[in-house]
């Protein structure tokens, strides 16, 4: 048991954690813990309390100087923190939402009670983007999609071999003249949200070339067998029409010989 703590205690240790910041909005990846840091100004005893805002203002958990209450759904996924923050653990997609932390002094000096905001947005981070290319006679038609990820925008960049970037191109299509595009260029899909980006394999107009070159070479074979092919039909017909025609000679040659002198 202790071992298994052990391993669980190492692994929380290594996941990643942010801070949210009051009053903006905070971009999380799926998975990460966020820590809700709270400014206690109280010098006497208080009691705070973290709330979600919507679809209904919903206390989350609250607690004061030795205490820490929490709603059953979320008992084990949040923490109470150094300097009374509160920290949410392993953050899904539908934790994205606004958060409000209120602490309340119970003293003379200050009696209002003070309010954070948080804005957290939770995003799922993008795939490698998939590139699916068709090569016609004059076009060639570039596609770009993700598997993974939300809130994704997509965007095209022509670079040249050195790396410079040589323009850019939005949304997930687009199309080339490759009979006018010169071969020193290389092609990315580029897939972005606001926690992370991908990019796709690099792209050459060259592989759009060698494939009409494979058609054609293809295509040469394929009328050089059928030209074999009717070559030998027609040899052989020949030879059966010249294997024909003599055997009809000689029926004929036995038909019209005189008969036997007796």
């Amino acid at each position: 048991m202790l071992t298994l703590l052990s391993v669980f205690h190492l692994l929380t240790l290594c996941e990643t954690e942010i801070t949210a910041v009051p009053d903006t909005t905070t971009n999380a990846i799926v998975g990460e813990q966020v820590l809700f840091p709270v400014h206690n100004q109280c010098t006497a005893l208080y009691e705070a309390a973290f709330f979600i805002k919507s679809p209904i203002h919903t206390k989350l958990a609250s607690w004061g100087f030795n205490t820490f209450d929490k709603r059953p759904l979320y008992e084990n996924r949040l923490q109470r923190s150094v300097n009374d923050s509160v920290k949410l653990l392993n953050v899904q997609i539908t934790d994205t939402n606004l958060y409000q932390i209120e602490i309340n002094c119970f003293d003379k000096s200050m009696t209002a009670a003070r309010e954070q905001l948080f804005d957290l947005q939770v995003f799922e981070p993008v795939s490698k983007p998939l590139t699916t290319v068709t090569c016609s006679a004059a076009n060639a038609s570039l596609s770009c999609e993700v598997s993974n990820g939300i809130n994704v925008t997509i965007h095209w960049e022509k670079l040249s071999l050195s790396g410079a970037i040589n323009g850019t191109y939005d949304g997930p299509e687009l199309v080339i003249d490759h009979a006018n595009e010169e071969e020193q260029y290389w092609y990315k899909c580029i897939a972005e949200n606001p926690v992370s980006n991908a990019t796709s394999d690099p792209w050459t107009i060259k592989e759009c070339k060698n494939q009409k070159l494979s058609w054609l070479i293809h295509n040469v074979a394929a009328s050089g067998l059928l030209l074999t092919l009717i070559m030998i039909i027609y040899s052989c017909s020949k030879i059966q029409s010249t294997a024909g025609d003599k055997g009809s000679y000689l029926r004929m040659e036995k038909d019209t010989a005189p008969p036997p002198l007796l």
